[in-house]
């Protein structure tokens, strides 16, 4: 409880969720996302048009861990945790978000 309060300080947009991962900011085009094992990932995304502050997701781009971990895979059921974690980033941070996923592609 005290290093969540502690992180908060230190970034204020960092949302760190009860499993030890978080999301923060990284820059204009992207956010990333840690494990607390070091698993870490950029994720791209864009604003919204005609929006100032929503964002874009577009799915596709939630694809590969950077290294050293880039050559472990990336399962289908571990994307989708990830959608739901920037999902509820977006929410704290009251942030617009706009998911975008080909045909087909989505939660079960």
């Amino acid at each position: 409880m005290f290093e969540r309060i502690l992180n908060r300080l230190k970034s204020p947009s960092r949302v760190s969720f009860d499993d030890g991962s978080y999301i923060e900011f990284f820059n204009r085009e992207a956010i990333v996302y840690v494990e607390h094992d070091g698993h870490r990932m950029e994720v791209v995304w864009y604003f919204q048009r005609g929006r100032i502050k929503g964002r874009v997701l577009n799915i596709c781009n939630i694809d590969n861990w950077d290294p050293p971990h880039d050559l472990e895979p990336l399962s289908s059921e571990k994307k989708e945790e990830i959608e739901r974690k920037i999902v509820e980033y977006c929410r704290r941070r009251r942030i617009p978000v706009e998911i975008n996923r080909p045909s087909g592609v989505g939660p079960s």
